[in-house]
């Protein structure tokens, strides 16, 4: 087994992408580090040190300064990173806007990043020149040529080119960047309201993925689907492959028909996959030898109830789980060994470390490793920089086995937000008594385990019991005519309690009605847990990342 450096050890002054890159790219040189699938681009460690250090010299050109901002909108995720690498050797804020927001939702975070530079791919020219007048300030363009359409940007923008930008100077900028230093404003999904900008330090993501790093080494590839625009992308995958000499292969978007094949092309051993993911694969008709595959570790986020069947039918034999948002990294942790025997990668098809340093590493980082979960919800233990508590409305801590809030209480600096960017009163709100809370509803059992439960205020309270929106949900969208379905409190006429509201979007062309609805949940759930209010609707409304915009479907139903 090969031996790499763990990073576990870094000096304080080295805990930054852009150090580590630079070690990197010393140490591997022109081993491969990137692969871009859809033009089976191969980019060394070396190389994209220097790219990094072209495109810095090139900001600095611009005028960028220490600690400015820079917006990207790019679909491409290679080039992406390279700008990212760039943005932050010069000192700059990498600071990516979705690539699906246009108007309304694309000026409220320009105007919010007012950002002194912004990259952005030809084919979202229209897009800009469409909301010209509506922006407070006019960033200086960098557009990103490709072979998509395009209409010519607006006189008022002043422009220069991506591809000058690769042509600055090879050598290390002569820019000091520091592990406090701000480094990134990620938005949050704005399920809530409108998106808030998570401003995060250099060291944010060293801590964010070690225990992701755990299991993996320089054998291992990580396979990435995910925009770069939250945290997975450019953190959880691309920080855990640098920091492990991996490699890790890039797709602009995810394909069901052409995973297993992607997977094979590149021998992908570690992957994330969200619960849209997971359904589009088991969807897929089963298939005698769909466990003959390298992909050995796999991050579900949320963890499915049928997790052990996804795992044992694809031979993931370790699941990795957690809890994890962009304000607070990830404090908690844990590890299932998930398929074993017949079920479990075939040896000749897996790669970095076997099972038994897996199991050893994460239980030596503290991470909770289980063969079977022991209850729902599954997010393990806390972490060793990170103490967590459940707390009630008074930030007194509950007992083990009662609902509450999470809350965090970091054990080193610089390892949740710095702040709520231009949202000081969102800041204030959140830290109470020195505790981070993460407004997500959870408890612990005696055994130190966390489990979810809710987001705060999706928390039903009925009969005395606790209930997840999220369960009952789940069991709503298992119908098959259903395609979506929202769930939430409303409160209960008398007694002090809450009903369960229940608004349901059905597939094209389906018939359905709330007697179907009815009918079908009868004998799936107990009756407190039946919603007494449903109600069926076209199309329900989400985020411009297709997250559920519940606090728009409660103020609809209050004010019909």
């Amino acid at each position: 087994m090969t031996q790499i450096r763990s990073f576990d050890g870094l000096p304080q002054e080295q805990e930054t992408k852009v150090s580590v890159l630079e070690t990197q790219a010393d140490q591997y040189g022109e081993e491969t580090f990137l692969i871009y699938g859809p033009e089976d681009r191969k980019v060394s460690f070396a190389e994209l040190n220097e790219i990094a250090n072209r495109i810095a010299n090139s900001l600095r050109n611009l005028g960028l300064r220490k600690g400015e901002r820079v917006s990207l909108l790019f679909r491409d995720p290679l080039r992406t990173l390279f700008a990212m690498f760039g943005i932050k050797k010069a000192g700059g804020i990498y600071a990516p806007i979705n690539f699906e927001y246009k108007g309304k939702t694309l000026t409220y975070q320009l105007n919010d990043l007012d950002s002194e530079i912004l990259l952005l791919e030809d084919q979202y020219t229209d897009r800009l020149n469409a909301i010209t007048e509506d922006l407070k300030t006019y960033p200086k363009v960098v557009l990103l040529q490709t072979d998509a359409e395009s209409e010519p940007l607006d006189a008022a923008f002043t422009q220069s080119t991506f591809a000058q930008l690769r042509e600055g100077s090879p050598e290390r900028p002569s820019v000091d960047v520091s592990w406090m230093d701000p480094a990134s404003i990620i938005y949050t999904s704005g399920t809530t309201g409108k998106p808030k900008g998570c401003l995060l330090s250099h060291r944010w993501p060293i801590y964010y993925t070690k225990a992701r790093r755990a299991v993996m080494n320089e054998e291992d590839t990580i396979h990435s689907v995910v925009p770069m625009y939250h945290v997975v992308g450019p953190y959880w995958d691309t920080t855990t492959a640098l920091m492990t000499g991996a490699r890790i292969s890039l797709w602009d978007r995810f394909s069901t028909s052409s995973f297993w094949d992607r997977v094979e092309q590149y021998q992908a051993t570690n992957t994330t996959l969200i619960s849209v993911m997971q359904s589009w694969l088991m969807n897929q008709p089963a298939q005698p030898d769909d466990h003959r595959n390298p992909l050995n570790k796999v991050q579900m986020s949320p963890l499915p109830e049928n997790h052990v069947e996804i795992a044992e039918r694809f031979g993931f034999e370790f699941i990795t789980c957690g809890f994890g948002q962009t304000e607070s990294g990830r404090p908690l942790g844990g590890l299932i060994h998930a398929a074993r025997g017949n079920n479990a990668t075939p040896d000749g098809l897996r790669h970095g470390q076997d099972p038994e340093e897996i199991i050893r590493n994460s239980e030596k980082l503290g991470v909770a490793v289980v063969e079977e979960v022991p209850e729902d919800r599954f997010m393990g233990n806390p972490m060793p920089w990170a103490e967590v508590a459940i707390l009630d409305d008074d930030d007194e801590r509950l007992p083990p086995g009662e609902v509450g809030q999470l809350a965090i209480r970091p054990q080193q600096s610089e390892i949740i937000l710095k702040e709520y960017f231009g949202a000081p009163e969102k800041t204030v709100e959140a830290w109470s008594n020195l505790w981070w809370h993460t407004g997500d509803a959870a408890y612990q059992d005696e055994s130190g385990h966390f489990y979810f439960v809710d987001r705060i205020g999706d928390v039903i309270r009925r009969r005395g019991e606790n209930i997840s929106s999220m369960q009952i949900q789940n069991t709503v969208t298992s119908h098959d005519g259903v395609a979506e379905a929202a769930v939430f409190p409303i409160p209960a006429s008398e007694g002090g309690e809450d009903e369960v509201a229940t608004i349901v979007q059905p597939k094209t062309e389906q018939s359905l009605s709330e007697a179907d609805v009815r009918s079908y949940l009868e004998d799936l759930l107990p009756k407190f847990m039946r919603p007494q209010h449903i109600r069926i609707e076209e199309k329900l409304p989400t985020t411009e990342t297709n997250k559920l915009e519940k606090y728009k479907l409660r103020e609809r139903y209050f004010e019909d």
